[in-house]
């Protein structure tokens, strides 16, 4: 690498926001290591998409040479910093990997989400150069029950809970190393703001497939329930940024529009641009969550998504403005998401050029 402190890893980078963020950080003009999952088998694929989504397309070359991709586990941290000429030029780390799903095993989820993410903030201490650690919560962690982690993970099932253990964590460890960090906290991420171009295809994309299909016979929760929403192409920029505002040392963000329709009037909205009719009838979410899960269309965990509680994005909205980037928070094209995920059927046909 041409410039020995200026890489930054990115961990998860073949997720929905690392694959908007790796691009975002190159056009910023860092060198960047991209951490996955079976990086052999999907480096090729991975490169492609970067570099169409690059903004500098003629510097193809240039592109490619800043970007290095390492195989990763959160099962074993410690094997990403043996290098230690590769250690010494990360100046910051962005940790999105997480195990994400429905239904998963508490204990694993536990050491992936909550165990791993402490290892590889002990790991980012020892850095001789490191400036900042960035990890990706979720908007929820501003609602985190008072309760027991037991309880957290019986309530909220092991995702969810998972991720708000390892943020209040991750919090009080990285104050303990005397490590500047910045958490963001997005809401549910949709498809790019310009294109409507997503990878993720569970958690919001399965309320519009129930949508379009007419599997949704009633409008979890009421009038007053809220799921906001945020462009992928936002997030990315934001986080791709951070470095060169230093007010957000030791902060945490919100990203979202808070100007996110209420629940059934994204759904109306949804269906009148699918041409489908929007379910009128509400069953309340403490009804639903009694319910067998056979008899749900959605699995249980999503409903803790669902919530009529309101969000401030005052900060988010002054640092994006400094950035350059508030054009981007607004929902400028959630139709476009939607037409993306029908092309794509859901994700049986990714055809992903």
């Amino acid at each position: 690498m041409t410039n020995p402190a200026n890489t930054i890893l990115v961990t998860g980078a073949n997720g929905l926001i690392g694959r908007w963020l790796v691009p975002a950080l190159l056009n910023q003009g860092y060198e960047v290591i991209a951490a996955m999952r079976k990086a052999n088998q999907r480096e090729q694929a991975f490169r492609h998409f970067v570099q169409r989504q690059a903004t500098r397309q003629h510097e193809e070359n240039d592109v490619q040479t800043r970007l290095q991709v390492v195989n990763f586990s959160l099962e074993q941290v410690a094997d990403l910093f043996q290098d230690r000429t590769r250690n010494d030029s990360i100046i910051a780390i962005h940790h999105l990997a997480a195990a994400f799903d429905w239904g998963l095993e508490r204990n694993n989820t536990h050491r992936v989400n909550v165990d791993a993410s402490e290892t590889l903030l002990q790991c980012a201490a020892a850095l001789p150069h490191l400036q900042r650690f960035i990890w990706v919560g979720g908007y929820r962690v501003a609602n985190k029950p008072d309760v027991s982690e037991a309880r957290l993970y019986k309530t909220l099932g092991a995702y969810e809970a998972s991720k708000l253990i390892a943020h209040e964590r991750m919090k009080q460890r990285a104050t303990a190393l005397n490590l500047p960090w910045t958490a963001l906290n997005p809401s549910t991420v949709i498809g790019d703001s310009r294109t409507g171009e997503t990878t993720q295809f569970i958690g919001a994309a399965e309320i519009i497939q129930q949508l379009s299909t007419g599997n949704m016979p009633a409008i979890p929760g009421n009038r007053t329930t809220f799921l906001p929403l945020v462009h992928v192409d936002f997030v990315a920029e934001f986080a791709a940024r951070l470095l060169q505002h230093d007010q957000s040392i030791n902060q945490e963000y919100w990203l979202l529009d808070e100007n996110t329709p209420n629940f059934a009037e994204l759904l109306q909205r949804l269906a009148d641009h699918m041409g489908v009719q929007a379910p009128r009838l509400f069953a309340p979410l403490w009804l639903l969550k009694r319910v067998p899960q056979c008899l749900l269309p959605s699995p249980r965990e999503t409903l803790s998504f669902l919530s009529s509680d309101r969000y401030d994005v005052t900060t988010t909205r002054q640092l994006a403005q400094e950035m350059g980037i508030a054009d981007r928070l607004p929902l400028n094209n959630v139709e476009g998401w939607v037409d993306h995920l029908i092309a794509q059927q859901f994700g049986d046909n990714p055809a992903m050029a």
